[in-house]
């Protein structure tokens, strides 16, 4: 209950709002009666709720005569921001033609200039998985241009880019 109390305090302060969605006034108001420290958080928060009351300010200010006029005349008396150009439309217009045509032009550059061509690739590497047996060791010339053939597919896989 005690709980309940202390989250239901604002509420009571705003006595016409808590009637009516509390369902338990009568037992809120005896509990505050015998609880000190209840009593002492709404003293508390009544004080706070007086101050801010007080420094509210009239409800109908008018302001004095020739104020806008005021406003407007600092308002036109200040200089111009570097960042009004942006707002004017031909201005705009011109800045979004001129970032399309250098857009179009470093692609055209990129497109041109990049390197795809055959003479851009490394040169291959040789892998060999064991030592070329030659003539003179006793293999025969088919089995030796085979074994060449190997190699070439090889270096021909080593050296496959995309």
């Amino acid at each position: 209950m005690h709980q309940e109390i202390r989250h239901n305090l604002e509420d009571y302060l705003n006595s016409d709002e808590f009637l009516k969605n509390s369902r338990l006034p009568v037992e809120f108001e005896a509990h505050l009666g015998e609880c000190a420290e209840c009593s002492r958080e709404l003293q508390s928060l009544e004080a706070q709720s007086k101050l801010l009351r007080s420094l509210r300010g009239p409800k109908d200010v008018e302001p004095r005569a020739g104020f806008y006029a005021r406003v407007m005349e600092r308002i036109e008396a200040q200089p111009a921001s570097i960042w009004s150009v942006f707002l004017d439309r031909k201005f705009g217009f011109r800045l979004a033609v001129a970032s399309a045509a250098l857009a179009a032009l470093l692609g055209t550059y990129l497109v041109t200039s990049e390197p795809s061509g055959p003479e851009w690739a490394p040169a291959p590497r040789v892998v060999l998985t064991d030592t070329p047996q030659t003539v003179e060791s006793g293999v025969r010339a088919e089995d030796n241009a085979q074994q060449r053939q190997r190699d070439a597919v090889l270096v021909d896989l080593a050296s496959y880019h995309q």
